[in-house]
């Protein structure tokens, strides 16, 4: 079957067969979970065992299911290896993470659809329930991040002092408004659906209680635009006073959230009891039990392993002060002025003061020996067959080439070549064209963007091309070279990284310096031991001073300057691992304002 999920077993396929036990990971549960009540059509389950580490390894949760089909790493194509699990993988398409992973599966459902979703099933609202990455969503991180590492913990620990602080934050998220698209029109629709309920529960009422025999009286007329007032809502109301709660875990409606959380929930309450989520957490206790409660939903709780372990000491718990917001990135609550950076002028000198002798990397102007011809380019790969808008054609070529030739100076044939944060594909593709002995990946989290270049490859026939749907964090195969073009910020960190771990070429084109910052505990800025004399809100204020690169501005040689500072840190970190770096620039400049150019070869 070409459309297979992969989940991680840690039981050898000869004990599974004999014993119909599985041991998995929680990430596998939940997925098979959301599996089992979707039923996808054209859709099958592997599991793949994997060993497990002995020492501080996660804990694990037996599956008691027949007929499941567990092979070996040996009998799994390589594309699924290079990622975490759980791992879709649809033809040339692989799909890693499990909101992902999830959402696919949704999409795919034979179930029937319940009268507790919305109109749109599962996915909610324009099929939007947790398609942002984690890595920009609140929601979708903490769906697939923060609970699950909070089951993890709890499993784990003998005694718990307090509650955990994900806990506390779905709480304060389902005492908060309802956050949905055209909340007010929402509230009128659900309004009529219960005035048509009350009238005909009216209507059954009096035909029960009327002779049969009695002549039918008339009855009032009900005239428009009374119905309609009865039904209108003021758009001038605060969402908090239009009496819509949180019945589930996004509003009023089931979604594939819930289904995520329901899992996580099921053997926290097992493990710490309903009492304790009844007195110290009542809205998640009165969400819980509204969920448990949808039959559907019962028949899936069974499969949910009942999860043995040591009871837990509860008494002196106490509940931990956490920030009073919502799980959405847009609540209002979250948004602090005085917590903003602002690039004032004497601080981003006192930050270039603490710069020493040698710690920038000098520029060096490379001379390339490859020469592209775009009028030789197929369409597919071109941007001036209309792609992209008449602006952008002259640029995002300039910009293509630099890279192209950057990568065709070092690949060799049979490599493995990875563009991260590939958006549509252009580099990419580009690169499948003018290197058709090696391998590209085009890795991006956007499941649109990677449909329009999949459509692209597949009219250009290439062979030589894979498409990979997750974020950076879910890959974790080799490749021998890392390409990206205008990776946002972090992002840039992130690859570099994957790169260094690898012990692969690079070729990166950085973007967005001033969104680099200190809340993501993948990162620490500064990077490299050579400039650790800068603290970190001077270095956060040369990265906001790096963005200052705007066409005929005054501020705009100084911008680069910064821009070449921090790219330098990332070179330094580099080198610290063993490469040779260089640091060029785009030709010619104007092709794009972040136009430095990182190439690093590993000794």
């Amino acid at each position: 079957m070409n459309n297979r999920i992969y989940l991680e077993s840690f039981t050898k396929p000869a004990v599974y067969y004999k014993f119909n036990e599985l041991d998995i990971s929680l990430e596998s549960l939940v997925s098979y979970i959301i599996f089992k009540f979707c039923k996808p059509c054209e859709l099958d389950v592997v599991f793949i065992f994997k060993e497990a580490f002995t020492e501080n390894s996660a804990p694990v949760f037996k599956l008691n299911e027949v007929d499941l089909k567990v092979l070996d790493t040996e009998d799994i194509p390589w594309q699924v290896l290079s990622c975490n699990f759980p791992v879709l993988k649809s033809e040339d398409t692989i799909v890693a993470g499990l909101c992902s992973v999830a959402r696919y599966i949704c999409k795919h459902r034979s179930t029937k659809k319940l009268c507790e979703e919305n109109d749109e099933g599962l996915l909610s609202f324009r099929k939007g329930c947790l398609q942002a990455p984690n890595e920009v969503s609140v929601w979708t991180k903490f769906c697939e991040v923060d609970i699950i590492q909070t089951v993890l913990d709890v499993v784990t620990t003998e005694q718990m002092n307090e509650v955990p602080i994900n806990l506390i934050r779905f709480e304060n998220h389902l005492n908060k408004p309802v956050r949905v698209h055209n909340v007010y029109r929402l509230v009128r629709e659900l309004k009529k659906e219960n005035k048509n309920v009350i009238d005909k529960k009216k209507e059954i009422t009096n035909s029960l209680n009327e002779p049969s025999n009695k002549d039918r009286s008339s009855k009032p007329r009900k005239w428009k635009s009374n119905c309609r007032k009865a039904h209108e809502i003021d758009c001038t109301t605060k969402i908090e006073d239009l009496n819509i709660s949180h019945k589930f875990a996004e509003g009023p409606f089931f979604t594939l959230a819930d289904l995520i959380l329901l899992t996580c929930y099921r053997i926290m309450f097992q493990r710490l009891g309903s009492n304790c989520f009844e007195s110290l957490l009542p809205l998640t206790y009165k969400w819980y039990v509204n969920i448990a409660s949808i039959p559907d939903v019962k028949d899936i709780l069974d499969i949910i392993p009942q999860f043995s372990s040591k009871s837990m000491n509860l008494d002196n718990i106490s509940i931990p002060v956490v920030d009073d917001v919502s799980l959405y990135k847009s609540d209002p609550k979250r948004h602090n002025p005085k917590k903003r950076l602002f690039t004032k002028e004497l601080d981003i000198e006192n930050a270039l003061s603490a710069l020493k002798i040698g710690m920038e990397l000098s520029v060096t102007n490379i001379q390339y020996k490859s020469t592209i011809s775009w009028n030789n380019v197929p369409d597919g790969a071109n941007p001036f067959a209309g792609h992209l808008p008449d602006v952008r054609i002259v640029r995002k070529s300039q910009q293509l080439e630099n890279l192209a030739q950057a990568v065709l100076e070092i690949a060799q044939d049979g490599d493995l070549i990875v563009d991260f944060c590939s958006g549509s594909g252009h580099l990419g593709i580009f690169l499948a064209h003018l290197l058709p002995n090696c391998t590209i990946i085009l890795l991006e989290n956007k499941e649109q963007s990677l449909l329009r270049a999949r459509k692209r490859v597949h009219e250009m026939c290439l062979k030589n091309v894979y498409f990979f749907q997750c974020n950076l964090d879910f890959f974790v195969g080799k490749f021998n070279i890392g390409v990206a073009l205008h990776a946002c910020g972090v992002a840039s960190d992130l690859v570099l990284d994957k790169c260094l771990k690898a012990n692969a070429k690079f070729v990166l084109c950085p973007c967005c310096y001033g969104s680099v910052n200190a809340t993501n505990n993948r990162i620490v800025y500064p990077r490299s031991s050579t400039f650790n004399s800068l603290n970190l809100d001077q270095y956060l204020c040369i990265g906001h001073a790096a963005d200052q690169t705007h066409k005929d501005h005054h501020l705009t040689e100084r911008g680069a300057r910064c821009m070449g500072i921090i790219d330098s840190d990332r070179a330094r970190l580099a080198e610290e691992h063993g490469y040779s770096v260089t640091m060029s620039r785009l030709t010619p400049l104007s092709c794009t304002p972040k136009n430095n150019l990182l190439i690093g070869i590993p000794s």
